[in-house]
């Protein structure tokens, strides 16, 4: 008698059915319920992770001896539906004490003025600057009169007085506090070096300040560290006790990052504290990081991009320079890549590694053939627009000379950038164009004298923005 043909035999096909069944059913991971609209997107992160890294380089083929080469990293996220969420209102804190005279200044009022763009006509803002007392233009919604009248004043601010931070940050909880900022998402940003001279000075003080807004009134704090030389650990203490992001900003061309950071504040994220480790190759240079705030130790670059939204891409540019010998077609390591982040949609942390290469092929790198269009095309908008606001934060510094000798430099090297491919980098020939004109006739009020006397002292104007 055959197996399948007994009572016993039936009984253990079943089971045996039973136990594949339930094997199959655990391979598959639970969707919860808010991704159920894309399931197979939610499942191809589960497996794969929520952020995929690529590289691109420009050019692909290396010949002998020395040479510079653009890579550009990308961070890319799956697109998904970033969920409901209230409108914002948002008070900015701006410190416009005499320490922020010049660049610390320039970063600042951009970074606001760039949050102040990300904002919908319907949500709220209050702007709060900061000096020997504080300064309010009231909460209010962002008609088009509201907006420009806000960002005049902001365009305007001058570095004068001492700081009192922690005045600032009363009378923007007491702003957010208001009946009207009941249906609201409430977020407080500072923008800071973080050493204030007056009323509360203290980390554990000011962290407080920033724990009862948010367990009182539902305000949520962050920071931004601005400059070299800020308190970072001050301003990290009270976005952590606001249950804010804490962010810092060492140059004038990485603003932008501090208006996403505060929209993706209200969304379902695709990833949290996302970081690049970089180690440049054995005959490799690191040279720069442009797109990103990044601190550079010799060849090793730590590059903290934040948070990811749905469907959003980030390019990170790395300027290398490499010096190779011999005619043997062979591959070449660039750099080494380490992307760690916590996956928001399935709450775990990832690691993805990546070798960044070109071609030593001395027979293919000349001529057009060798060019990688799509990483000149990045490169090119990541050098201008970090080079353009080098000479901006020098201007602002009130040295005109310097800065007109980096736009003259800056021109110089991307027109050989382009030498193959002119058509290529015309967004960015055209960027250079604007903001050459917008950095060389803007009128800059010098700024008032400190009262202490006791100036931060200025990194020298053609010093890089970035810990080395």
């Amino acid at each position: 008698m055959r197996l399948q043909d007994s009572p016993r035999g039936a009984s253990l096909l079943l089971l045996a059915a039973v136990l594949l069944s339930s094997t199959a059913l655990a391979q598959e991971p639970e969707v919860p319920d808010w991704a159920e609209g894309w399931k197979q997107t939610w499942l191809e992160a589960y497996k794969n992770g929520s952020l995929q890294l690529s590289a691109k380089v420009n050019p692909r083929y290396l010949g002998n001896g020395p040479q510079e080469l653009l890579a550009v990293l990308e961070l890319r996220a799956p697109n998904f539906p970033p969920g409901e969420h209230p409108p914002a209102s948002v008070a900015l804190i701006i410190d416009h004490s005499a320490s922020t005279a010049g660049r610390h200044l320039l970063i600042a009022r951009r970074a606001a003025l760039d949050v102040m763009d990300g904002l919908k006509d319907s949500e709220h803002l209050a702007i709060i600057s900061v000096s020997d007392k504080p300064r309010v233009l009231h909460v209010a919604p962002l008609t088009p009169e509201n907006r420009q009248k806000m960002r005049t004043y902001v365009s305007q601010l001058q570095a004068e007085g001492r700081s009192d931070l922690s005045a600032g940050i009363d009378a923007a909880n007491a702003e957010l506090a208001s009946p009207s900022e009941a249906n609201f998402y409430k977020q407080v940003i500072i923008l800071s070096d973080g050493r204030p001279t007056d009323g509360m000075v203290d980390q554990d003080g000011l962290a407080e300040l920033a724990r009862v807004a948010r367990e009182e009134s539902s305000i949520h704090t962050n920071t931004v560290a601005v400059g070299n030389d800020a308190d970072i650990d001050l301003m990290a203490g009270i976005a952590k006790q606001g249950w804010g992001f804490a962010a810092t900003l060492n140059d004038s061309s990485a603003t932008e990052r501090v208006a996403k950071r505060q929209q993706l504040d209200l969304v379902r994220r695709a990833a949290n504290a996302v970081e690049l480790r970089v180690r440049a190759g054995p005959t490799v240079t690191l040279v720069d990081v442009m797109g990103a705030e990044a601190t550079i130790k010799g060849n090793l670059a730590r590059i903290s991009v934040g948070e990811i939204g749905p469907g959003e891409t980030i390019p990170i540019v790395l300027h290398l320079s490499t010096d190779n010998v011999g005619k043997q077609v062979r591959p070449i390591d660039l750099a080494r890549v380490e992307l760690t982040y916590e996956d928001a949609l399935v709450e775990k942390r990832r690691t993805q590694n990546l070798t960044v290469e070109a071609e030593l092929n001395p027979a293919q790198a000349r001529g057009r053939g060798s060019l990688n269009v799509e990483a000149l095309r990045a490169g090119a908008l990541a050098y201008v627009k970090e080079h353009t606001a080098h000479a901006d934060e020098a201007a602002e510094d009130g040295d005109q000379l310097t800065a007109k000798e980096l736009l003259d430099s800056t021109r110089e090297n991307v027109k050989q950038m382009g030498a193959l491919a002119r058509l290529e980098i015309t967004d960015a020939l055209a960027l250079l164009n604007e903001r050459s004109s917008q950095i060389l006739q803007q009128a800059r009020p010098p700024p008032k004298p400190d009262p202490l006397g006791d100036k931060k002292k200025k990194s020298s104007k053609l010093q890089k923005k970035k810990k080395r």
